[in-house]
């Protein structure tokens, strides 16, 4: 049986965010449930899809395993194709972990092993394995912030929806950050989150229908 997306108030999200402040990867949980991007989609991001200027990421590839080997591959549908706005506090997440990523270079010199540019490496450089992401790295974080540590990295692009749906972010936009074909399949899935949209078409009613 399928479940509900899980939803937390923005107070958790301050929590969770806090949590992970001190996190190597606290770039990646910001633009998590910032940006609700997938995870191979975060995980595939290269620096030139990142316009930290004009506080954007072109999301066009996602970081994915084929035939044993990790790369980065075509979406499959062109509504996965997106440009999404990055809030303040992720450009700063990115600058901070930018530089962090050109010290590590710079430590390891020759033997760094970052071919595919990519935004997010283990500290050698190569891509991450998206389980030890989810496995290992944040449970921890979601323990720190009072959140059940069995949430999950696809958690938090339920939970960005969420809270942007929650806050009068509109279905059309909310759906284009998701990347989805459809803005129905975007109210359907988080129709839940929308709160008291029938108390306020019932009021809408009264309005036009009673003077």
């Amino acid at each position: 049986m399928r479940r509900d997306p899980p939803m937390i108030t923005p107070l958790e999200a301050q929590a969770f965010l806090k949590a992970s402040r001190e996190h190597r990867l606290e770039a990646l949980f910001i633009l998590a449930i910032t940006t609700a991007a997938r995870q191979g989609e975060l995980l595939g991001l290269t620096w030139d899809s990142v316009d930290l200027e004009a506080e954007t990421l072109n999301i066009r590839r996602a970081l994915q395993k084929v035939e044993g080997k990790v790369g980065l591959v075509e979406p499959k549908t062109p509504s996965s194709l997106r440009t999404v706005a990055l809030p303040e506090l992720a450009v700063a997440a990115l600058r901070r972990h930018h530089a962090r990523q050109i010290r590590e270079k710079m430590f390891l010199g020759r033997a760094w092993d970052n071919e595919l540019n990519l935004v997010f490496t283990t500290p050698l450089g190569t891509p991450l394995d998206k389980d030890n992401v989810r496995k290992r790295e944040l449970p921890p974080i979601y323990k720190a912030a009072g959140l059940p540590p069995e949430l999950t990295f696809h958690d938090l692009r339920h939970i960005a929806a969420s809270l942007a749906l929650g806050n009068g972010v509109s279905i059309t936009t909310v759906s284009e950050m998701l990347g989805h074909a459809d803005p129905s399949t975007t109210l359907r899935v988080y129709a839940h989150a929308i709160p008291g949209a029938q108390r306020e078409a019932a009021r809408i009613f009264d309005k036009l229908l009673t003077g």
